[in-house]
C-alpha cells in the first residue's frame, strides 16, 4: 500500500494524512494536491537550485521553518524584564521574543507537547493567602513579593478557541478570558513560550481589578518578509502576574498555516534541441515552487505528436519543496529521419497532479547525413506471408531494389527452404539491374498439401546473388485444406422472434450461409417445435449452397390460435443436415388473440349516439315541421298568447330529453361497464314510446316520419355496444 513519507523526520504516514503523526510537519493539505487520477503520488526531491543563482538579480523571500519543532531560542529573564519595563503592561513583546534563533528539535517537541487541540486549558490556582487588602503591588522587576496584607494569586485564563488558522493577509485574533482572583489590582504579562520565528504577536490591556474578568484580544500574524511553510504549531502562552511573576498559568492553542500559493511553474531548457546524426539527447526540466508555502508532488510526462519519441525521467514523480527550485535531467530517444533529411518534432512536456497541470513546448530538430555511396541491392518478397486455402501452389513477387547503387549488377535468383520440400520457379532466373532501377520478378512455389481440414506452414527464402554477395529475403507459406462444408456453414432464422395477432401462420426466412466454405454444400431442412403444437413447412426443403454464398428458404410455421386476449409462444428449432452432420438454429413464434369486443362496442355506441342526435332534429311526423322552434312560437310564448292546452307543445320537451339521453349514451363510452350507455338507450325508447301512447290516447298519432326510426335504431345499436363493453367474465 502506498504511504506518505515525512521529509522532516522520515516517518511513514497514511496516504491521506495531512500532517506527520510524529512531528506534525505538513504532508499535503488534501488528496488532490498529491494524487494523480485518485492514486497517491510519492515523489523524490531532485537537485535543488539556489533561487538567487537560478535567476540572477531576482530577490527570493526568506523561507520560515517548516515544522512545529523549529522555534527561536527562549528569551532570557533580563531581556523580558526590560521588555516589560520598556513597553509597559499589555505592550507587545520585543523582537527578541518573536524572531530569535532556532531552537533544537527537542525544544520544538516540548513545545508541541502542550495541551491537545479541542481543549480549553486554564490556569491552576495556587493556595490563596488570606490577608487584608492593601495598596497595589509594586513592579516585579524592583520589588520583592507582596506584603502579607495583600493576596496575590495566579490568574485564571481561558482561550475562547483551541484551534485557529492563520495566513499572510489574515491575522487571527483570539479572545483570552482573564480573571483576577487576587485581592489587589494586578496586571499580567502574556508571553508565547518558544514561538516560531515567523510569528508576530500582540495583545490588549491586561490590568484588572480584584475579581474582575476581562476579555483580552490576542493578535497573531505572520511576518511579511518571510515565506511561512504550511504547518501546524502547538503554541503555548504564559500568563503571569506583574506583581509576582512566579504566579502564572499556561494556555495553549493549535495554529495551522494552510497551504497557499499557485502550482509550481514548469520550464524546459533548452526549448530548441538540434541532433545531428544522433537519436538520443537530453534536456533539463526546472520546477519553480518559490511562490508556494507547501511542497508539491507532480508526475512528469512528455509526448510528441507522432508518439515515437521515448523519454526517461529520473525520477518521473518529483516533489518540489516549498520556496525552492529543482532541476532534473531528462534523456530521450527519437527515431532518426531518412538519410540526408531533416525532421522537426513538436514535444509537449507536462507536470501535473489532480490539482492541476502545466505544459510547455519543446522543439526537436533532427538531421541525418546522406545515404552511403553504394548500397547493396535490397530484396523483398511480396507478400512475405502467403496463404493458400485450397491447393498446394502459390505465386509471389520478388522485388529487386537497386536505387542505392551506382553500377550495373547481374543477379541470379534461387529459392531455399529448410526442409527441402518446396519447389521454386521464377519468370527470370537472371536479372540485369541498372543503377537506380527496381525490378519485379514473378515466382511460384509448390509444397505438399496437408490432410483435409489441416494446416501446415513452411518457411522459405529467395536468394539474389551477384557472384560476390548474396542478399536474402524471407517468407512463409501456409497451406490449408478445407474442412467438410457443413463444418464452416451457418444457419440463421430471420426474424429470430416474431409476433402475430389473430393469425394461425407466420412466415420466416431460413438462410444457410456457406460464405466461409470453398465447396458446394447440400443440406435438407427439418424442424419441430418444443411443445409439438406447431407445424413447420420449408420451401424448398432441400438446398444446394454454392461456396461463398448463402441460400434462403421460406419457412411457414402454423399453430392454433390462443384464446381471446391471451398469447402463446411456440419455440422451435430449425436443423440443416447433410446426412452426417447438422447445424441448428432456434427461433420463436408468439401468437396473440386480440379481443374485438371493446372496439366493436365503441363503434356501435358512436354510430347509435349519432343516429339518436340526428333523429332528434329530424321530422318525427310526416308533413310536420321539425323540432326547431320558430320565431313566431317563441314570440307567442313571450307575449303569453301561446295556448298551453295545445297537445303539440309536448313535442319540444320530448326532443330535448332525447338529445340529453343521446349525449349520455355517448358519454357512457368513458366507463368500462357500458351501464350508462345501456340505461340511456332504454330511457330514450321508453320516453318516446310513452309519448306516442300519450298522443294516441289524448288526440291522434299522425304518420311517423324518419326521425323516430333513426332514434330507435340508434338506441338499439347503442344498447348492443353497451352490452359488448362489459368485461369478459373470467373462466
Amino acid at each position: 500500500m502506498a504511504v506518505r513519507v515525512c521529509e522532516v523526520c522520515g516517518e511513514a504516514n497514511e496516504p491521506s494524512a495531512r500532517f506527520c503523526r510524529v512531528c506534525d510537519a505538513y504532508l499535503g493539505w488534501d488528496s488532490g494536491a498529491a494524487t494523480l487520477d485518485g492514486e497517491p503520488l510519492t515523489g523524490t526531491v531532485p537537485t535543488i537550485v539556489d533561487p538567487a543563482v537560478a535567476d540572477a538579480g531576482a530577490a527570493a523571500p526568506d523561507v520560515a521553518l517548516a515544522t512545529a519543532g523549529e522555534a527561536p531560542e527562549p528569551v532570557s529573564g533580563e531581556t523580558q524584564q526590560t521588555a516589560d519595563a520598556g513597553g509597559g503592561p499589555g505592550a507587545p513583546p520585543s523582537a527578541a521574543a518573536t524572531t530569535g534563533a532556532a531552537a533544537t528539535s527537542a525544544a520544538g517537541a516540548a513545545s508541541a507537547a502542550g495541551p491537545a487541540p479541542g481543549t480549553s486549558p486554564g490556569a491552576t490556582k495556587p493556595t490563596p493567602e488570606t490577608s487584608a487588602p492593601g495598596p497595589s503591588a509594586p513592579s516585579s522587576t524592583t520589588q520583592p513579593h507582596p506584603a502579607a496584607s495583600a493576596r496575590v494569586e495566579a490568574p485564571e485564563a481561558v482561550l475562547d478557541i483551541a484551534e485557529a488558522t492563520i495566513g499572510p493577509s489574515a491575522p487571527v485574533t483570539l479572545v483570552l478570558r482573564l480573571t483576577n482572583p487576587s485581592s489587589i489590582v494586578d496586571g499580567y504579562a502574556i508571553e508565547p513560550i518558544a514561538p516560531p520565528q515567523w510569528l508576530e504577536f500582540s495583545h490588549g490591556d491586561t490590568h484588572l481589578m480584584p475579581d474582575q474578568e476581562l476579555a483580552v484580544p490576542l493578535t497573531l500574524g505572520l511576518r511579511a518578509d518571510v515565506l511561512v511553510l504550511a504547518q501546524r504549531v502547538a503554541l503555548t502562552f504564559r500568563v503571569s502576574s506583574l506583581a509576582d511573576p512566579e504566579r502564572g498559568v499556561e494556555v495553549a492553542v493549535q495554529l495551522t498555516v494552510p497551504p497557499l500559493g499557485p502550482s509550481a511553474t514548469l520550464e524546459v531548457r533548452p526549448s530548441l534541441i538540434r541532433l545531428e546524426d544522433h537519436a538520443a539527447g537530453e534536456f533539463t526540466v526546472r520546477l519553480d515552487n518559490r511562490a508556494a508555502n507547501f511542497p508539491q508532488t507532480v508526475r512528469l510526462t512528455a509526448a510528441d505528436a507522432e508518439g515515437v519519441v521515448r523519454f526517461a525521467f529520473a525520477p518521473d514523480v518529483v516533489t518540489v519543496p516549498p520556496g525552492q527550485v529543482v532541476e532534473l535531467e531528462v534523456s530521450f530517444t527519437a527515431p532518426a529521419p531518412e538519410p540526408g533529411r531533416e525532421l522537426s518534432r513538436q514535444i509537449t512536456v507536462e507536470a501535473g497532479n489532480d490539482a492541476g497541470r502545466a505544459a510547455v513546448p519543446l522543439t526537436l530538430v533532427q538531421r541525418t547525413a546522406a545515404e552511403p555511396v553504394d548500397a547493396p541491392v535490397r530484396v523483398r518478397v511480396e507478400p512475405s506471408s502467403l496463404r493458400v486455402e485450397r491447393g498446394n501452389t502459390a505465386d509471389f513477387d520478388v522485388l529487386l531494389d537497386h536505387r542505392g547503387g551506382h553500377r550495373q549488377v547481374t543477379l541470379s535468383l534461387a529459392g531455399r527452404d529448410p526442409g527441402r520440400a518446396i519447389g521454386f520457379a521464377f519468370s527470370s532466373a537472371q536479372v540485369v539491374l541498372e543503377p537506380g532501377a527496381v525490378a519485379h520478378v514473378r515466382g511460384r512455389l509448390a509444397a505438399p498439401a496437408p490432410p483435409r481440414g489441416g494446416t501446415v506452414q513452411y518457411p522459405f527464402s529467395v536468394v539474389a546473388s551477384d557472384g560476390v554477395q548474396d542478399v536474402e529475403a524471407a517468407g512463409t507459406v501456409e497451406l490449408s485444406s478445407p474442412p467438410e462444408p457443413i463444418l464452416t456453414a451457418a444457419i440463421r432464422v430471420d426474424p429470430p422472434s416474431q409476433l402475430v395477432v389473430n393469425e394461425r401462420q407466420a412466415v420466416f426466412q431460413v438462410t444457410v450461409d456457406n460464405r466461409r466454405g470453398v465447396e458446394p454444400l447440400g443440406v435438407r431442412l427439418e424442424g419441430a417445435s418444443e411443445d409439438g403444437t406447431a407445424r413447420l413447412a420449408f420451401t424448398p426443403a432441400e438446398l444446394v449452397v454454392p461456396p461463398g454464398q448463402g441460400v434462403v428458404a421460406r419457412l411457414v410455421v402454423e399453430a392454433p390460435r390462443p384464446e381471446p386476449s391471451e398469447s402463446a409462444t411456440r419455440r422451435f428449432r430449425v436443423i440443416a443436415t447433410d446426412g452426417v452432420r447438422s447445424i441448428e438454429a432456434d427461433a420463436a413464434l408468439t401468437q396473440a388473440s386480440a379481443d374485438r369486443r371493446p372496439v366493436t362496442s365503441r363503434v356501435l355506441v358512436t354510430i347509435g349516439g349519432l343516429l339518436v342526435l340526428i333523429g332528434a332534429f329530424a321530422e318525427w311526423f310526416a308533413s310536420f315541421p321539425p323540432f326547431l322552434p320558430s320565431v313566431e312560437l317563441i314570440g307567442a310564448l313571450v307575449r303569453g298568447q301561446l295556448d298551453l292546452g295545445d297537445i303539440t307543445l309536448s313535442e319540444p320537451p320530448i326532443r330535448v330529453w332525447v338529445i340529453l339521453f343521446g349525449a349520455l349514451m355517448l358519454l357512457g363510452m368513458i366507463g368500462r361497464s357500458g351501464r350508462l350507455t345501456r340505461v340511456s338507450a332504454v330511457l330514450i325508447v321508453l320516453v318516446t314510446v310513452a309519448w306516442l301512447i300519450f298522443l294516441a290516447v289524448a288526440a291522434f298519432v299522425p304518420p311517423l316520419g324518419l326521425g323516430l326510426f333513426l332514434v330507435w335504431l340508434g338506441c338499439v345499436l347503442g344498447f348492443i355496444g353497451g352490452i359488448l363493453a362489459r368485461p369478459r367474465p373470467e373462466n
